[in-house]
């Protein structure tokens, strides 16, 4: 015989001497006592009477696990109870991450069912066999189904779920009994029959008016449950209720403002804030204090959340109520059924930065494959990630935010602590998410103000990848420092200086640490010199310029990109200072060679020319800066469009000299062309929305709109201080346009 055929019939053998073993006491009709019937025993002739029977499961709802009061659930719970009474008919499904509260919510409507004098059965969904031999067992001892029958289903001849839900039609009466299958996590392999699907209701999940059915699983898309189930997505708790839950776990601490702390840190997640309430309650427990927890939390978060060991009765709890184990879990299910490379995408995911969006910019990264030179091969499979978000693992962002993925920080932060070793020949989860990061870096603009957003999730993904960094290769630590230059210069181009300035130093203090470390030092200090210039410390920023430039000149050479941008705002620099003649020398030579080695038309060179005729214009000669200004701007609009930030800067140029040859009219159009699409491409406070405005208010005063000038010199005055600060140039020069406005008669004014 077929060994894998005498291993399905000990199995089924087995499974029936449990049904007829442990079902006599299952019976919780709570307006009844149990009445106890005789066990059937294996006849002599039977096989598995020499098995060892399994204890076989109670279907009597748990609820020595409920606590004393459910927090921040009374919504859903109500729907659930309407559902219950008024909809028996539609099987009610509620779906998670895995700690967020399924089986309580569960538990509490199995309580209000009991209550309400119905037949509650309670049955673990979480294998096919646990579930096949309660579910049999209900249908022998609580719905009087005969044994043969039950033995032909357990043989196969007989449709063990027509034989369940044939039985509840034939004996019980509408609305007197709920069946309750918690944690069905894989329903499509415990749920379903041979060849049918849970959607189709078929399987061991039905719609039926005589017997309500609720689901608690991890599954949580839509597709898998169908129309005859209505879904309800369990998410964190709000702030108030994961407080309320602490308090009543820590009723020795009433520091309301510290409990919210900490239901904030943990997410709001009811596993992690049950946790940890009761490691604060402990006598044992070193933080026996909310604001204690919570500086643990803040020192190590990991060790905190992920080793908190209470009593021995704690250590042997089920892996569901561990916090360390509940998420491996539902990476297994997905394994098992099929989706491969789900452990290895979330552990890559757990990466970043907890709670922040991944971006689709990442996610859709190719990086080489292992073992085949100039082949890429996707970062992130589509499957997993579909399958993580089945599960609850991860959640899409809402409209509001970038498209992309995040993953709870408590989710990350436990799964990255307890992945496996990887071996020295493959390509470690760390690696994979810096590859990714590296990607979507080389397909965003840094001066884009659309991508902004997407550059400041990169920052956070970074320092995360940053912090723990100091495990991996050298050359990965290199590669990912090698981002820092571009993360500054966008917070720089965003106005975002001090956010810029941070980040800057912690790049230099990790690129300390590095050999062959010059490159990422001098592209740092580049965009923190040029963030002097934006604060108006021109003294400190030409010193920083005249360093970097001596290292990029050794480094890369005197004509080299990286050389000539550091040239470039060096000669910014000196021109803000009134040094136009120096400054002059440096951007003419800078333009003359960018020209030569990259054509006219290379972005570098573009800019090159913006600058020049920036200072020619400052120092006077408006020609030279007319031409120039024209000629870089009709480059501009044919290649970059006319909302570029570049092109934009340009046409604020272009409305000066305008303004500077007493065209009034045409100046006062380009300004307010100009200052819509500043507005709507940069925002209304970026440092060059604000300087058009404040010269369109100079021009203002000097057609004579006195009032139209003050009102607008004020409104320009208010925001520069709000940003750059009362002391900066920019400030300065605002009043005094403003004081000058207001000394400027309107026409027919009489004046002494």
């Amino acid at each position: 015989m077929d060994w894998d055929a005498m291993g399905a019939i000990a199995s089924i053998v087995g499974i029936l001497v449990a049904v007829g073993a442990g079902f006599i006491q299952m019976r919780i009709k709570p307006q009844r006592e149990e009445i106890g019937k005789p066990t059937v025993l294996p006849s002599d002739n039977d096989h598995a009477a020499h098995i060892s029977a399994p204890p076989a499961a109670s279907i009597q709802p748990p609820l020595g696990r409920l606590p004393g009061r459910l927090h921040g659930r009374a919504e859903v719970l109500g729907q659930l109870s309407r559902a219950i009474r008024s909809q028996p008919e539609r099987i009610q499904v509620i779906a998670g991450l895995g700690g967020i509260g399924k089986t309580t919510l569960a538990l509490k409507l199995a309580e209000e069912a009991r209550n309400r004098c119905m037949s509650v059965w309670w049955v673990n969904g979480a294998d096919r066999v646990t579930l096949m031999t309660s579910m049999l067992g209900i249908a022998q001892h609580e719905l009087n189904v005969p044994e043969p029958a039950i033995r032909e289903a357990m043989s196969g001849r007989r449709n063990a779920a027509d034989l369940f839900w044939n039985a509840i039609e034939q004996t019980a009466t509408d609305g007197d009994r709920l069946l309750i299958i918690d944690n069905a996590d894989d329903p499509q392999t415990v749920l379903t029959m041979t060849g049918d699907h849970v959607a189709d209701g078929t399987g061991w999940m039905r719609a039926s008016r005589k017997c309500s059915v609720v689901v608690t699983s991890r599954d949580r898309a839509p597709t898998t449950w169908g129309r005859l189930c209505e879904l309800h997505l369990l998410g964190p708790l709000s702030p108030d209720a994961a407080a309320d839950l602490l308090l009543d776990l820590v009723p020795g601490d009433s520091d309301r403002g510290a409990a919210l702390a900490v239901g904030h840190r943990l997410n709001g997640l009811p596993l992690a804030l049950h946790l940890a309430g009761t490691h604060i309650s402990a006598e044992i427990s070193q933080h026996r204090t909310f604001n204690a927890y919570l500086e643990a939390l803040q020192t190590d978060f990991a060790s905190t959340v992920c080793d908190q060991p209470i009593s021995l009765a704690q250590q042997q709890a089920n892996e569901r109520h561990m916090i360390t184990r509940t998420w491996e879990l539902s990476l297994i299910t997905l394994t098992e059924q099929g989706t491969e490379h789900a452990q290895a995408v979330a552990r890559t995911l757990a990466e970043f930065t907890g709670g922040q969006v991944i971006p689709m910019e990442m996610l859709r990264a190719e990086i080489p494959a292992e073992g085949r030179r100039a082949s890429k091969t996707r970062a992130i499979d589509v499957t997993a990630l579909e399958g993580l978000d089945r599960m609850g693992l991860i959640d899409w962002s809402v409209p509001s935010e970038p498209r992309g993925i995040r993953m709870h920080d408590l989710v990350a932060t436990t799964i990255r602590q307890h992945a496996p070793a990887i071996r020295r020949s493959s390509r470690s989860h760390w690696s994979t998410a810096l590859h990714m990061l590296t990607a979507a870096a080389k397909t965003l603009d840094i001066r884009l103000p659309s991508h902004w957003p997407i550059w400041r999730l990169m920052v956070a993904h970074f320092e995360a990848l940053l912090s723990t960094s100091a495990t991996q290769p050298k050359r990965d630590q290199r590669q990912l420092l090698e981002l820092a230059p571009s993360l500054v210069a966008m917070l720089r181009l965003s106005n975002a200086w001090h956010e810029a300035e941070r980040l800057g130093a912690v790049a230099i203090a990790a690129a300390d640490k590095l050999k062959r470390n010059e490159a990422i030092l001098a592209g740092v200090q580049h965009n923190l010199a040029t963030i002097l210039e934006c604060r108006g410390l021109y003294a400190d920023s030409e010193r920083l310029l005249r360093d970097v430039l001596h290292k990029r000149e050794n480094l890369h050479g005197i004509d080299a990109r990286e050389t000539s941008h550091t040239r470039g705002n060096l000669a910014i620099v000196l021109t803000l200072q009134g040094r136009h003649a120096e400054a002059l020398s440096i951007m003419k030579r800078d333009f003359r060679e960018r020209t030569r080695l990259l054509g006219q038309e290379d972005p570098d060179t573009l800019r090159a020319g913006l600058n020049l005729a920036d200072i020619l214009f400052r120092s006077g000669d408006l020609d030279a800066a007319e031409q120039l200004t024209r000629d870089t701007l009709m480059i501009y609009e044919r290649t970059l469009g006319g909302t570029y930030p570049d092109t934009l800067i340009t046409r604020h140029g272009w409305a000066r000299i305008l303004h500077a040859r007493g065209d009034f009219a045409a100046a006062a159009d380009a300004y307010r062309d100009v200052q819509r699409s500043m507005e709507e491409v940069i925002g209304v406070s970026h440092r060059a929305t604000l300087e058009n405005l404040h010269y369109w208010g100079v021009l203002l005063s000097d057609q004579g709109q006195r009032a139209a000038a003050v009102s607008l010199l004020e409104q320009v005055l208010d925001s520069r201080r709000q940003v750059l600060g009362p002391d900066h140039p920019d400030t300065k020069e605002t009043v005094e346009a403003l004081l000058a406005a207001k000394n400027n008669p309107s026409p027919g004014e009489v004046t002494d």
